[in-house]
């Protein structure tokens, strides 16, 4: 029953899961998406990010706290890049 229990609140959490489109400058390379997406997944909040670095855009799965969108650009700006929330 407790499993069971744990499952629901698992799933009711993962509906409540906001998406949102960052615009990306700078980082032009795989490995720049890679340390990107590894870092952004750390982050508290974050369920998945993805980097286009083609199309300079970031995807990102959330929790839809405000939050995460930012310390998201912060890493980023660690970084030596910058990015914005797409419709800001």
């Amino acid at each position: 029953m407790i499993k069971l229990t744990y499952m629901r609140k698992i799933k009711s959490q993962k509906q409540n899961l906001k998406n949102a489109i960052m615009d990306l400058n700078g980082a032009r390379c795989a490995s720049c998406a890679y340390t990107i997406e590894h870092l952004g997944r750390k982050i508290q909040g974050v369920e998945d990010i993805l980097v286009d670095a083609g199309k300079q855009e970031i995807h990102v799965t959330y929790d839809g706290d405000p939050l995460s969108l930012e310390k998201i650009t912060e890493v980023i700006q660690r970084l030596g890049y910058s990015a914005t929330v797409r419709g800001k």
